[in-house]
C-alpha cells in the first residue's frame, strides 16, 4: 500500500470561533474553510492547554502535559527517552520538514536547541523580530537577505508587507520542500506564528475589517477580578513549593 505525504499545519492561538466554517460570520478565512469542508472538522475537541509550549510538546509525543512535567513555557530542557512523532515517522521511512515554531523548550531571546526530531529539513522561525543574531533565525535572515528591517516594517503605518510577511515566507517554503523530487513519503510540520500577538497584520488586510463593524470581545464584569487574583499565581513565573504561596492571597 502507497503511504501518504502528510502535511501538518498549525496556526498559533486560533481559536475555532475565528474560522467562517465553523460558524463565524466577521471573517474571510477561504482557505481554512476549504480544509475544514474538505477534510474533517473535530467540533468537540479540546486542546491540551493553553499554553504554547506544553500543548506543543502534548501533540508532538501524544502525552499529557503532566506526564512530560511540561506544564508552563521557558523550560530549558526536554524530557530525555520521549520520543517524538515526527523522528518515529522518519525512522519508518518518511521525510520530515519543519517550517516555522518548534517551542518544545525556551526559545523567547535564545535559539532553540534542536532535539532528536528526525527533521532533515529545518527551516526555523520563532517570533518575527529583528533581534535573532545572524544564523539563528531562518526567516529573520530571510527578510535581511531581501535588504528589509522586520522592526521597522512591524513599527510602520503599512506595517509588515505580505510579500515579507512569516505566514508568506512559511508558505514559500513549503511550496520548496513538496517540490523537491524524492523516493519516499513526506512528512511537514508548518507552525506559522499568527494569529499570535502583537496582533499587527498587513494593514491592507486590517482595512478589510473596519473594528466598528467587529462584535466586541467576549467579556463579563467578573472577568478583571478573576485575572487579578491568577496574577498572583503567575503561570509563568518561578516555581514555588505550597506553603510558598498564600492561598489566602489567591
Amino acid at each position: 500500500m502507497e503511504r501518504p505525504n502528510i502535511l501538518w499545519y498549525c496556526t498559533d492561538q486560533q481559536r475555532f470561533d475565528t474560522i467562517g466554517a465553523l460558524g463565524n460570520e466577521f471573517v474571510k478565512t477561504p482557505t481554512i474553510d476549504g480544509l475544514v469542508e474538505e477534510g474533517v472538522a473535530f467540533t468537540k475537541a479540546y486542546c491540551q492547554s493553553p499554553i504554547c509550549t506544553p500543548s506543543r510538546a502534548s501533540f508532538m509525543t501524544g502525552l499529557y502535559p503532566s506526564r512530560l512535567h511540561n506544564t508552563r513555557n521557558g523550560n530549558d530542557t526536554f524530557p530525555d527517552g520521549v520520543p517524538l512523532i515526527s523522528k518515529m515517522i522518519a525512522d519508518s521511512g518518511y521525510e520530515c520538514g519543519l517550517i516555522g515554531k518548534f517551542h518544545l523548550v525556551s526559545a523567547g531571546h535564545r535559539p532553540e536547541p534542536r532535539l532528536d526530531d528526525g527533521f532533515t529539513y529545518w527551516k526555523h522561525s520563532h517570533a518575527p523580530r529583528d533581534d535573532w543574531p545572524e544564523g539563528t533565525h531562518d526567516y529573520a535572515d530571510w527578510v535581511r537577505e531581501q535588504g528589509k528591517d522586520l522592526d521597522e516594517m512591524r513599527q510602520s503605518e503599512a506595517r509588515v508587507d505580505p510579500e515579507y510577511h512569516q505566514t508568506k515566507w512559511a508558505s514559500d517554503r513549503a511550496i520548496e520542500f513538496m517540490s523537491q523530487e524524492r523516493d519516499c513519503p513526506w512528512l511537514l510540520n508548518i507552525n506559522v506564528y499568527d494569529p499570535h500577538p502583537p496582533f499587527i497584520p498587513p494593514a491592507s488586510y486590517a482595512e478589510k475589517f473596519p473594528a466598528d463593524q467587529m462584535p466586541g470581545p467576549y467579556f463579563r464584569e467578573s472577568d478583571l477580578e478573576t485575572q487579578a487574583k491568577l496574577d498572583a499565581l503567575d503561570f509563568q513565573g518561578h516555581a514555588k513549593r505550597p506553603e510558598e504561596l498564600n492561598g489566602k492571597d489567591i
